[in-house]
């Protein structure tokens, strides 16, 4: 397990068990981590990237699917998936492992 640092496109994304998704009214989604009561809101896309953080997932996985989805550049997919996750990951919500 790693945290911090530079996330390599082929880093493995671990959602931590002791985090809660909540989804609200407004199509947000209320990410609670249950050890700290730490809670984090997030968008649709945010859930989106939760759910695919489940430890089969690599970074570069993510951004395809992202690309797929939603038309903006690739570039800047992974520079927004880069700095989301790695707020995540600061949190402690999420985890990467090298693949």
């Amino acid at each position: 397990m790693l945290s911090g640092g530079e996330l390599s496109g082929t880093d493995l994304l671990l959602r931590h068990r002791e985090v809660d998704r909540n989804p609200l009214p407004d199509q947000t989604v209320l990410l609670f981590q249950k050890d700290t009561s730490l809670a984090v809101p997030v968008n649709q896309v945010g859930a989106a990237i939760w759910e695919m953080c489940d430890g089969a997932h690599s970074l570069d996985q993510i951004v395809d699917k992202l690309a797929e989805t939603y038309d903006q550049e690739r570039s800047r997919i992974e520079q927004d998936l880069r700095t989301f996750l790695g707020e995540l990951i600061r949190l402690g919500f999420v985890e990467r492992r090298c693949a």
